[in-house]
């Protein structure tokens, strides 16, 4: 069996996807996927959605091969778009055939240690760069495992300080892709809240997402950060989204808008294809054996339980888990979380988080029915939290 994927990738696409993959194939086949060409959508968190989804897939005991719809002498062009080459490292232990059939592992260490190289060090030649990938591996950490942007000597991860520090050209390079009053304005305000919010969560990929429920390794695992800026007419933003009301309030609430009536949100997604949230904190092997609601529950309590695990003082500190996203985005921004079964988010512009005396009054509506009616999707791997933080206006 063979699922070709089509350019336009969408979340709902997506969906339709992990039913394809879940259903078992007849004993002894395999599902192979043939990668599109490129994406014609630039949905937020849709491509870390779908790098999800592709580690979900090679989970299967019945993955098969990975197959890109190109030719050998496309390949270097086909790597400029990022989905391409996390999806090439976490299938090499497939067999990774290109449009004819051929086997290209050979050529692709080469073009993938170059795209390595160019995303350390913020080479993209003919990149578009609204958006920056960052990439860690744990089961590659001799050849491209372990990113310099988060670890440092003896591959240990570097503090909230360090961070501010390697980071500041990443937002610098998306910034004046546009213009450097761009960055001055609209970016560089914000980076207190960007930076620790990505040292939250991927501390927390680093502390619960590197080995199984069970701690033993897993083989391969993704860790990864997007950083992307979406600007969209709000009309076609509400459109986009229009099935939705929760999120077409939240982007009716009076976020600012340019001279064009264009809104401007930065996305930054934090991806891990380790035992997701309800394996990790409860070690339950089947999500089938619990109900969507008491997942949606384990889930809530991650949220208001200070998950770090580090006794220094700098985690008393700044250790707060990720009850201290919801305080950052606090009347800002939403968050979207999917993990296990659940796909749910929590607009904390209209709905702000004043704290909770337990993890049952943390509110979070599902995605699809923007209400406490949670869908029960298809399970995925791992963890997927992708935020949404409206900019102020360049000036």
């Amino acid at each position: 069996m063979q699922i070709k994927i089509k350019q336009g990738v969408t979340l709902d696409y997506i969906s339709e996807l992990y039913d394809d993959i879940c259903l078992k194939p007849p004993f002894g086949n395999k599902i192979d996927i043939q990668l599109p060409r490129k994406f014609i959508n630039s949905d937020i968190s849709v491509e870390f959605s779908f790098l999800q989804f592709i580690a979900s897939w090679i989970r299967k005991e019945y993955s098969g091969d990975l197959i890109l719809p190109v030719s050998e002498e496309e390949l270097n062009l086909y790597f400029n778009q990022d989905f391409v080459y996390p999806t090439v490292v976490l299938s090499w232990e497939k067999n990774i055939y290109d449009i004819n059939s051929s086997n290209i592992k050979k050529p692709l260490k080469k073009i993938s240690q170059n795209y390595f190289e160019r995303m350390e060090y913020l080479k993209h030649k003919s990149k578009n760069l609204n958006s920056i990938p960052i990439y860690s591996f744990d089961h590659d950490i001799s050849k491209r495992g372990l990113t310099r942007y988060f670890y440092g000597t003896n591959n240990k991860l570097v503090t909230e300080e360090t961070l501010d520090f390697n980071f500041y050209p990443v937002f610098e390079k998306i910034g004046e892709f546009y213009s450097r009053a761009f960055f001055k304005n609209s970016i560089r305000p914000c980076l207190s809240d960007f930076l620790a919010i990505i040292h939250e969560l991927y501390m927390n990929t680093d502390q619960h997402a590197r080995t199984d429920e069970n701690g033993f390794n897993l083989y391969p695992n993704i860790r990864a950060v997007n950083l992307q800026f979406h600007k969209r007419q709000l009309k076609k933003q509400v459109k986009l989204y229009e099935t939705n009301p929760g999120l077409v309030n939240f982007f009716e609430s009076n976020i600012p808008l340019n001279d064009e009536s264009q809104v401007y949100l930065f996305e930054i997604s934090i991806l891990d294809s380790g035992p997701g949230f309800v394996k990790r904190y409860s070690k339950i092997d089947d999500l089938h054996s619990i109900s969507i609601n008491e997942e949606v529950e384990i889930v809530k309590e991650c949220l208001y339980r200070h998950n770090t695990s580090s006794q220094t003082i700098e985690s008393m500190i700044k250790g707060k888990g990720l009850s201290r996203i919801l305080r950052i985005l606090n009347k800002k921004g939403l968050l979207r979380i999917k993990t296990g079964r659940i796909d749910v988010y929590r607009d904390l512009r209209n709905n702000p988080f004043e704290g909770s005396k337990e993890s049952s009054d943390i509110e979070l509506v599902d995605w699809v029915s923007s209400s406490t009616n949670y869908t029960i999707n298809k399970a995925c791997d791992g963890a997927l939290l992708s935020i949404i933080y409206p900019l102020e206006l360049e000036i």
